[in-house]
């Protein structure tokens, strides 16, 4: 079960955020995989900076980004591509460099299902998160990315 705050068969905490894009899969798929494009869209809707983007997205390929938010705190995360399926699905490791979160290969699973109607249905699922506290961090997190994908369209 991928619900929040419910435990993974495997170990760990789930959180999961979804949201319907004015766009069609290729194009969110582009917008998640391509450098240039996340540094314009990612974090404004908590007014962070991503202040690098590193992606080699290919199946063993890794990732490597470094986060500014507004309060000028660094948040550096990492991780390994497990599933590159262009228009359908991302799947990753997800670590981060903060010791607060303790979050170590914690496995992200982004889903895109085209509606057929110019739009989108994102779904994201991080699974093995430490705590409830963390959950919460990372599904509030992952819910602005959603909305900031949703603003990069809609051209806001």
């Amino acid at each position: 079960m991928n619900e929040m705050n419910q435990p993974s068969r495997t170990r760990g905490l789930d959180c999961r955020a979804a949201r319907v894009v004015p766009a069609s899969p290729a194009d969110v798929f582009r917008a998640l995989t391509d450098p240039q494009q996340m540094t314009q869209w990612w974090g404004k809707t908590e007014k962070a900076t991503l202040t690098s983007c590193d992606m080699d997205v290919q199946y063993g390929g890794s990732f490597r980004l470094a986060i500014r938010s507004a309060d000028g705190t660094e948040a550096l995360v990492s991780g390994t591509y497990s599933e590159v399926d262009p228009g359908y699905r991302l799947a990753f490791t997800w670590t981060s460099a903060n010791p607060a979160d303790a979050v170590a290969d914690s496995r992200v699973r982004i889903e895109l299902l085209d509606l057929k109607d110019g739009t989108t249905r994102v779904v994201i699922n991080q699974q093995d998160l430490p705590a409830p506290s963390v959950v919460n961090v990372y599904s509030a997190g992952w819910h602005d990315v959603l909305q900031d994908l949703n603003m990069h369209f809609a051209g806001a």
